[in-house]
């Protein structure tokens, strides 16, 4: 776990507010922990961010 946590390998590719938004906005579909209303303010926000 050290390893994949500690990587040179940047998480996200694009630094800044809009890079984390858009990696953000790429994993969403992929989860189940927030409510259809949830999801669809979280992906309001990140779209904000990401512009």
């Amino acid at each position: 776990m050290i390893t994949t946590v500690t990587t040179r390998e940047p998480a996200v590719q694009e630094p800044g507010p809009a890079g984390a938004a858009r990696a953000l906005r790429a994993a969403l579909p992929g989860q189940n922990a927030l409510s259809p209303a949830e999801q669809q303010l979280l992906r309001e926000w990140l779209r904000r961010l990401s512009a």
